[in-house]
């Protein structure tokens, strides 16, 4: 599981055996994690192969502003899981959006078809769901 507390963008979080986070709020992450590894991989795996890095992507960015919009990516040694984050009641809730092998942002369901190649999750989350909220922040780009 996890870890529930709060981490700051461009920090990375190692899994911890903390108190667990609600099932439901990372029920998309553990789909996820069940259809990339087998049960034997997933007990084989250490706190040192799975990590959780916080990324806010914003418009006060500098040098390049992107459109705001906050991301958790769930680090694996198969890729990584790029997730949207909400505030949801008592918990986050999490919306798994795509897979990031190194710098290639794929569709969740197979390798294929893939977005494209962005160098950092903010130029892929501008380019996937800027066109949504550019009406509603007009002069960030």
């Amino acid at each position: 599981m996890f870890t529930p507390f709060d981490a700051h963008a461009g920090e990375r979080v190692r899994m911890l055996e903390h108190e667990p986070a609600h099932v439901s709020s990372l029920e998309g992450v553990s789909v996820w994690m069940k259809e990339r590894f087998s049960e034997s991989e997933i007990a084989a795996l250490s706190a040192a192969d799975l990590g959780v890095e916080s990324h806010l992507c914003s418009c006060a960015d500098k040098p390049d502003p992107h459109f705001p919009y906050m991301v958790a990516l769930f680090t694996t040694p198969r890729g990584d899981l790029v997730a949207r984050v909400e505030a949801h009641e008592h918990s986050p809730k999490i919306t798994p959006l795509a897979v990031r092998n190194g710098d290639q942002y794929c569709n969740l369901e197979s390798a294929e078809p893939c977005y494209g190649s962005f160098a950092t999750v903010c130029e892929f989350t501008d380019f996937r769901y800027g066109p949504l909220l550019q009406p509603f922040f007009p002069t960030c780009k």
